[in-house]
């Protein structure tokens, strides 16, 4: 399958990763606070199997897991069945977190407070430290150079505070500003995460709009998909979507319906063929 090509300047590259590192320190900080106001460690996660205190430790293994990939010292719990067994991203992402988790005893949420602030700090520091880095294979088999990888653990840290906040019915805010930070890891990794059973003999191209400065290119042929920044892509796109991202963080991670967030005017469709809209959140496999 082709790699998506959402590049930008080596410079520009570390700039952002600083940015969302930034921001991904600040998610954590409120995810900590959230588990020291006396959430129920057992109550489940609204669609999810997973308590409250296993998806504070998922936060505080996949940190450490990341920062590990990226420093080169990372050693992958063995388990019968694991993610190499696996024929997709976010199956193998499912084996690994099953094994992230039976290896991450941990379920105190005062204790996993303290820890997931330490494992956003030490991620943030091992990432300044290798400004150069090239790309790392994640245990999902996916390849992403660092800017990608922090931006896609800020998602992980704000849908996963959501999750906790929704366990206890508390609220859990996702600014604007922090979404714009996740999606271009989302629009870098898209490509790997192509349901290639729902893209058979589909040859289309979308222009996702967030924004003035954030707009994409995502064309589907056939088995393969790959993700450009929309400016100098060639041709006319068949369909255009104009998406809150918020809301489009919020689909894209299976925490919102696309027709609730199309009625409350936060997805718009637009193009020649507008009817494929309703198509798009079909092509991809959930993280």
């Amino acid at each position: 399958m082709k790699h998506p090509q959402v590049t930008t300047s080596p410079r520009h590259a570390t700039a952002q990763a600083e940015e969302v590192a930034a921001a991904l320190a600040g998610a954590a900080g409120r995810t900590a606070q959230l588990l020291r106001s006396g959430l129920d460690p057992a109550a489940l996660v609204p669609g999810l199997t997973w308590t409250a205190a296993e998806s504070a430790a998922h936060l505080v293994a996949d940190l450490n897991e990341h920062t590990a990939i990226l420093t080169g010292t990372y050693h992958a719990p063995g388990t019968a069945g694991g993610p190499g067994s696996q024929r997709n991203p976010a199956e193998r992402g499912a084996a690994a977190n099953r094994a992230q988790l039976g290896a991450f005893p941990e379920r105190d949420l005062i204790v996993l407070a303290a820890l997931v602030e330490e494992a956003a700090a030490a991620f943030g520091i091992a990432l300044a430290a290798q400004p150069n880095r090239g790309p790392v294979v994640t245990a999902n088999g996916v390849p992403m150079d660092p800017s990608t990888l922090v931006s896609v653990l800020l998602g992980e840290q704000l849908i996963h505070g959501l999750d906790l906040a929704r366990s206890a019915g508390r609220p859990w805010s996702i600014a604007r500003g922090d979404a714009l930070l996740v999606i271009p890891g989302m629009m870098a990794i898209a490509g790997d995460y192509l349901d290639r059973d729902a893209a058979q003999g589909l040859h289309v191209s979308y222009e996702l709009r967030f924004g003035p400065g954030d707009r994409y290119r995502f064309v589907v042929d056939g088995p393969t998909a790959t993700a450009t920044p929309a400016e100098g892509a060639p041709g006319r796109p068949d369909c255009v979507i104009t998406a809150d991202p918020v809301a489009f963080l919020l689909v894209g991670y299976g925490r919102a319906s696309q027709w609730s967030q199309v009625l409350r005017g936060k997805l718009r469709a637009g193009g020649r063929r507008p009817w494929l809209a309703s198509r798009f959140s079909t092509l991809l496999t959930r993280p």
